[in-house]
């Protein structure tokens, strides 16, 4: 049995990349069985890590795994969401990340350049220090009991993958597509994809996301996505929506709930990687414009904040050729 949790960050605010995540994890059993996968629960981290892992705001010794919103909250938790998200690098046999560039490689979300990054990067060669000595110093021996694999080995996480869609891209999709719920599902589509080639080699693998913007309704964007795939509809609705993907040899089950980032272990650590991505990319880019403008205070890129720092920097932006579609999303 496969299962994967999608989950993102940023599709609200206007400065700063949409980032979604996708995170396996595998059964132990073997390839070819048939269970139902309506009835093959995703493994429960919080129950089979008990030891190790905790929710937002419980124990400090142990790796919290919930909604990234609730372990990052008021500009406290960052810290915690950090290690969470090494944490689970480390358990894929990653190598620790070591600047922003290695952070994007080890999430297969493409070079700096293909995630708008290096556009913020300092000419000079300065580098940004991330991350923070006091994580790099504590984590080794954390990770020494390789916290987020169960004792009973039932399950263990086999690959982390990242969508990062910089304001470029994502305002050049928007001109395409002309609606951000499509722009965002185009995210979504390369790791449901991602998910359904994995799904060749036999093993019945069931996808769990959160619900896009509320919506209940995914069956045409499906249709429209994976023309050639048999796709069945079962119940659309506030609480779930379900499709089933078949074709010779495989199948993917997709459930789409509210919360799941809340519910399910694997969404939440989507959830984590994602909002660690977007702040990272946030950091390189809020040093690009405070080490020109004295007294700039840096933004986490949502609407009203967004207005003030757009506002600041746009003069010296136009003034340095940099259009505000390449920094500015337009929705």
């Amino acid at each position: 049995m496969r299962w994967v949790g999608i989950d993102e960050a940023g599709y609200g605010p206007n400065l700063g990349p949409l980032v979604m995540t996708a995170v396996i994890a595998e059964g132990s059993g073997p390839i070819g069985a048939k269970p139902d996968l309506e009835e093959a629960p995703a493994p429960d981290l919080w129950q089979d890590l008990a030891s190790s892992v905790d929710r937002a705001g419980g124990d400090p010794g142990r790796f919290w795994v919930d909604d990234s919103k609730a372990i990052l909250r008021n500009g406290r938790g960052r810290d915690r969401l950090e290690a969470t998200c090494m944490a689970l690098l480390h358990t894929i046999g990653s190598e620790l990340p070591i600047d922003p560039e290695s952070l994007l490689a080890a999430v297969g979300a493409g070079t700096s350049d293909e995630s708008e990054l290096g556009r913020w990067r300092e000419p000079s060669g300065q580098r940004l220090v991330w991350p923070g000595y006091s994580l790099l110093a504590s984590l080794p021996a954390q990770l020494s009991c390789r916290p987020l694999e169960p004792a009973n080995r039932s399950w263990r996480v086999v690959a982390v993958r990242s969508v990062v869609l910089g304001p470029e891209r994502f305002n050049g999709r928007l001109d395409r597509l002309e609606s951000k719920a499509r722009v965002h599902f185009t995210a979504f589509r390369e790791l449901l994809q991602l998910a359904w080639d994995m799904a060749g080699d036999g093993r019945p693998t069931a996808v769990s996301s959160d619900k896009h913007g509320g919506r209940h309704y995914y069956l045409e964007p499906l249709l429209e996505a994976f023309p050639d795939i048999w796709i069945a509809r079962g119940p659309e609705g506030p609480d779930l929506s379900r499709y089933t993907m078949r074709a010779p040899g495989r199948t993917l089950s997709l459930s789409l709930t509210p919360r799941a980032d809340g519910a399910n272990g694997l969404v939440a650590l989507a959830s984590i990687v994602s909002k660690t991505v977007r702040e990272v990319w946030m950091d390189v880019f809020n040093a690009f414009w405070t080490s020109r403008m004295a007294g700039l205070r840096p933004t986490a890129g949502y609407p009203v904040d967004a207005a003030r720092f757009r506002r600041l920097i746009e003069p010296l932006a136009r003034a340095q050729g940099l259009d505000p579609d390449v920094w500015w999303r337009r929705k």
